[in-house]
């Protein structure tokens, strides 16, 4: 199994990232991806882009050396009750791809019984589309009580493949999460959460876990062209397959 697009991934507007968007699409193209989401941090993180970043997007030509570019933000979840970035609807509503996920430097860890009620209200939010890297163990939650709900509020969640050697504990909360994902019937994208060209793509980690726990491959959004253009036509109205070389 491989993935055919990378979801998350960050260009140096983000600063504690080192690669430029054409860096960037270079490496995905360099992986074989035919897609890749831009998707810098909101400002509510100390590096984070400014609102006009995500306001700018427009600009970017829909297809880059033959890899689609889909618009996003990773956006932070926010204190106490999961609010998220403050970026302005009229910047926010265009993006094709919009994670939450918490992120210490904006959300102090709490308890899990605080982490599962903000997430609820994440699952509310009808602007995100996927819940992101939920497997911390700093940012512990009611995993079943989230995961059995985000079909009916048209969540997908993220196997991110950073996140297995970084963060405490999610090996094992991916594990588990992808488990309920799979019993529900939710879907997953499966991302490297690059902050570095050399970075996009590399997935194998997430790939592995997954196929240990015998994960259906037909619901990882990502794994197939057809399923990724079906699910972006369906959230956002937009045709990936009529993205043009160089055109916005």
């Amino acid at each position: 199994m491989k993935i055919i697009a990378d979801l998350h991934t960050h260009t140096n507007v983000s600063h504690h990232a080192h690669s430029s968007l054409e860096e960037m699409v270079r490496g995905a193209a360099r992986a074989g991806l035919r897609a890749i989401a831009i998707t810098n941090h909101g400002p509510a993180m100390e590096d984070g882009a400014h609102q006009w970043h995500f306001a700018n997007l427009n600009i970017v030509p829909r297809k880059i050396d033959g890899v689609a570019i889909l618009r996003g933000v990773e956006l932070n979840i926010l204190p106490p009750d999961g609010g998220i970035d403050p970026i302005e609807l009229r910047y926010l509503k265009p993006l094709d791809y919009v994670i939450a996920s918490f992120h210490a430097p904006a959300f102090a860890p709490a308890t899990p019984e605080v982490h599962t009620l903000v997430l609820e209200n994440i699952l509310r939010n009808p602007y995100v589309t996927t819940l992101g890297h939920l497997g911390s163990e700093d940012f512990a939650f009611e995993q079943e009580r989230i995961i059995s709900q985000c079909k009916k509020f048209g969540k997908i969640i993220e196997i991110n493949n950073n996140s297995l050697a970084i963060r405490r504990g999610s090996r094992q909360n991916c594990t588990n999460i992808a488990r309920l994902c799979k019993k529900y019937q939710v879907p997953v994208v499966v991302t490297s959460d690059a902050h570095i060209a050399h970075m996009v793509g590399k997935v194998d980690a997430a790939l592995q876990m997954l196929d240990e726990i015998d994960f259906p491959e037909s619901l990882i959004l990502n794994a197939d062209w057809d399923r990724l253009a079906s699910y972006f036509q369906k959230i956002r109205g937009i045709d990936i397959n009529r993205f043009q070389e160089g055109e916005v």
